[in-house]
């Protein structure tokens, strides 16, 4: 669990959020500083694409998936696994799941 703004956020173990509905950008932003990461434009462009295909197709993106993905919409100096992996050290597909407020992705470890 988080508190934020005076409200406790359900989390699990690994610190994503277990209400999809707790998100927001402020929560987001909030959850990286928590695990020292400032978020820039890149990396908001990043999880907001996560986001979006979540919505699409009902899961997370595998980092392969995210590539293609970020591609199709015209990213291609983000679609390279080597950019993804500067910008979220910890794993571009699970980071950005996590802060998109989404829940961890099944094929991360």
């Amino acid at each position: 669990m988080i508190v934020f703004k005076n409200k406790n956020i359900e989390t699990d173990e690994e610190g994503y959020l277990q209400n999809q509905g707790d998100w927001s950008i402020e929560l987001m932003h909030f959850m990286a500083l928590n695990d020292g990461l400032t978020l820039t434009d890149d990396h908001i462009l990043v999880i907001m694409t996560v986001k979006n295909y979540f919505e699409e197709y009902a899961t997370t993106p595998p980092i392969r998936g995210l590539i293609k993905y970020l591609k199709s919409l015209g990213h291609e100096k983000l679609a390279s696994s080597i950019e993804l992996a500067k910008l979220f050290p910890d794993g571009a597909a699970k980071s950005a799941s996590k802060y998109a407020g989404l829940k961890k992705p099944v094929k991360c470890i």
